[in-house]
């Protein structure tokens, strides 16, 4: 778009060539042939360059043209004649138009929308770096809570092979046998919903990294590499993120690129209302040329017979004989030629012609233009109240997000602490079941409470490092944290 904007001011070259013939009526005995009519041809081709110019809004233009023509009346002494003409013209606006125009207002808005698009671009990919982190944690997520709840399988199938033994040798009830296998079967279940959940997060991973047609990629598993970890300086004070959101925030940049879409228009729909005073100025040069009749006309005939009769009558008297004329008196020699001459004649610029002055156009009314500034003025004052919305919101984002990673990093915290505890009970009820003063039943309890608190603590992990993937976002400094340059 603004490669094709700039084509405004493109030169531009206009030919044509034609053939005209007319058979025309002449009143005029003088002016045509014997049948009252007049049957011209003129073979003609002309050339019109035109350069607009872009600094001050003036337009050049050079044409050309090459007439030969060929008449009937025999009052034209060269007969084909040929025409050349070279016509040079500048026009400059004075007042409207002059500091910008249709041309300039067009490159100027398309260079800023390149801007905004620009701007847009960095700001998609932001939105599509933070769904791919939030789609790769729930996919290590995913494949760690697999993990914890294979752990916890293996757990309950340890327990009921132990349970077993203890009935075998009778120092357990038969009935705990039964419950161990109840708890193996809905560890089971879980881990079998976790393998569908993996399926999943990868499903959304993959519509976000891999092109439809890699079936290979498709076809394959993601191993993430990278785990969750609490990062030292995550957390920023307020204000500080407050700068760095607004300072990097791509829809900021955006607006303020409006804006200044908005002054172009106003400034091209102001200078419409101005009048339009056009200074010009004409040079044209003129070439002629042609073949000299070689038949008499009317005047010449009569011309040579009264001077044969007056030569009569002057020898009668003893007087000198008057001289004799051609009718119509002698061309100058540059005027004999062909369509050469004729251009030659126009290249010596003998016969010029200038022409300076103003065109003044007063519009009466302008309401048009009038009514597209109000506009363009209206729409300025809506950007800016606009901005100061989008302003506010990103203060909102920035406020939500920022307690967001505190209270993910407490979470994590007391996930920890409690694993930890929960890792303790279940040593110690194993240790009390081993020595006959706990059952089964509480031995699977805090199993599934070791378990839980594994998933929790994972969860917490991961839901932090989605809260520091979303500050960045709302800080827009998810490039630069991730090392991503967009050139």
């Amino acid at each position: 778009d603004y490669r094709a904007s700039r084509g405004f001011y493109d030169p531009s070259l206009t030919t044509s060539l034609f053939y005209d013939r007319r058979n025309v009526p002449i009143a005029n005995p003088l002016a045509g042939e014997a049948n009252g009519g007049l049957l011209p041809d003129n073979v003609t081709g002309t050339a019109t360059l035109s350069q607009r110019i872009q600094e001050q809004g003036g337009l050049f233009q050079a044409s050309y043209s090459n007439d030969r023509s060929t008449t009937q009346n025999v009052f034209n002494i060269l007969n084909p004649q040929f025409t050349s003409t070279l016509n040079l013209s500048f026009i400059q606006p004075l007042l409207k138009n002059r500091t910008t125009d249709a041309g300039r207002r067009q490159i100027r808005l398309a260079r800023k929308r390149l801007d905004i698009s620009d701007s847009q671009f960095r700001q998609r990919a932001v939105e599509i770096i933070a769904q791919v982190q939030r789609a790769y944690w729930e996919l290590v997520f995913a494949r760690r809570d697999r993990e914890i709840k294979r752990e916890s399988v293996e757990l309950a199938r340890t327990q009921l092979a132990h349970n077993e033994r203890l009935v075998e040798v009778g120092t357990l009830a038969p009935s705990d046998i039964i419950s161990a296998r109840v708890e193996l079967a809905r560890r089971n279940d879980e881990a079998a919903a976790a393998i569908a959940a993996i399926q999943r997060t990868e499903t959304a991973l993959k519509m976000l990294v891999l092109q439809p047609d890699n079936l290979v990629l498709w076809q394959s598993e993601l191993f993430p590499v990278e785990l969750p970890v609490i990062e030292a300086g995550a957390v920023l004070p307020l204000t500080d993120a407050l700068r760095l959101a607004l300072l990097n925030r791509p829809e900021l940049e955006q607006f303020r690129i409006r804006g200044e879409l908005n002054k172009v228009d106003e400034a091209y729909y102001r200078d419409q209302t101005k009048p339009q005073v056009d200074f010009f100025i004409n040079y044209g040069t003129i070439g002629l040329a042609g073949v000299q009749r070689t038949e008499t006309n009317f005047f010449a005939a009569s011309s040579a017979l009264l001077t044969s009769r007056g030569n009569q009558l002057s020898l009668l008297a003893g007087l000198q004989p008057l001289p004799v004329s051609d009718g119509g008196g002698a061309l100058p020699p540059f005027l004999i030629g062909g369509s050469g001459q004729g251009l030659w004649n126009m290249l010596k610029n003998d016969f010029r012609t200038w022409r300076v002055g103003l065109n003044i156009t007063l519009p009466l009314r302008n309401r048009t233009a009038e009514a597209q500034l109000g506009r363009a003025l209206a729409e300025g004052r809506q950007i800016e109240i606009q901005r100061q919305r989008l302003i506010q919101g990103i203060e909102v984002e920035v406020r939500n997000a920022l307690p967001g990673v505190v209270t993910a990093r407490s979470r994590v915290e007391a996930a920890r602490n409690s694993r930890l505890n929960a890792e303790l009970q279940h040593q110690s009820e194993v240790r009390k079941f081993d020595a006959g003063q706990s059952t089964s039943f509480f031995v699977l309890d805090r199993q599934n409470a070791l378990s839980a608190s594994r998933g929790r603590e994972l969860r917490a992990l991961t839901d932090f490092t989605k809260s520091v993937a979303e500050l960045q976002r709302v800080m827009s400094t998810t490039l630069t944290s991730n090392n991503v340059e967009v050139k």
